[in-house]
């Protein structure tokens, strides 16, 4: 057995991931609240005459395909780069860094699209730019340190028990 098998509980389950996702039985009472609060959400929202649904709708759709046809791809593909170029004991620290620097990004994104809707002159006085360019190099050296530190930890954890 290789080792990225030992290391995964999950892929070790004979029943397979999805078998083992759905034990205990308990475990589906936790999506009650989430259907609730769905529920609620989708009532409010037909209810109330203010809320124009065609603008709504294509904003639902059009965000749901852009995470599927270009985020998750998107990814994936740096999932994959990362796992296959890096040592396991960089991963981590890599991946930290690099979901922490999208979820930054997107925060961000309306403010470095800045469509110009806004009448007030001191509404965006900032550079959104540049300072979204000095945190995400600043959170990705973070990150590099860390991944060097680990992977030079495990280097010498495995010259020391070997």
């Amino acid at each position: 057995m290789s080792d990225a098998l030992r290391e995964d509980p999950c892929a070790t389950d004979s029943a397979g991931p999805l078998a083992s996702a759905a034990r205990p039985w308990w475990r589906w009472l936790f999506l009650l609240p989430g259907f609730a609060a769905v529920g609620w959400g989708v009532a409010g929202l037909l209810a109330d005459d203010r809320v124009p649904l065609r603008p709504w709708l294509t904003w639902v759709v059009g965000s749901a395909l852009v995470h599927d046809l270009l985020l998750a791809p998107l990814v994936v593909l740096v999932g994959a780069l990362v796992a296959r170029v890096l040592p396991g004991a960089a991963r981590p620290p890599v991946v930290v860094g690099l979901v922490v620097s999208g979820v930054l990004t997107l925060v961000a994104l309306p403010f470095l699209l800045d469509l110009g809707t806004s009448t007030e002159p001191g509404f965006l006085p900032l550079d959104y730019g540049r300072n979204l360019l000095l945190l995400v190099a600043g959170i990705m050296s973070v990150s590099t340190v860390w991944a060097v530190i680990a992977t030079e930890l495990a280097r010498r954890r495995a010259a020391q028990s070997g």
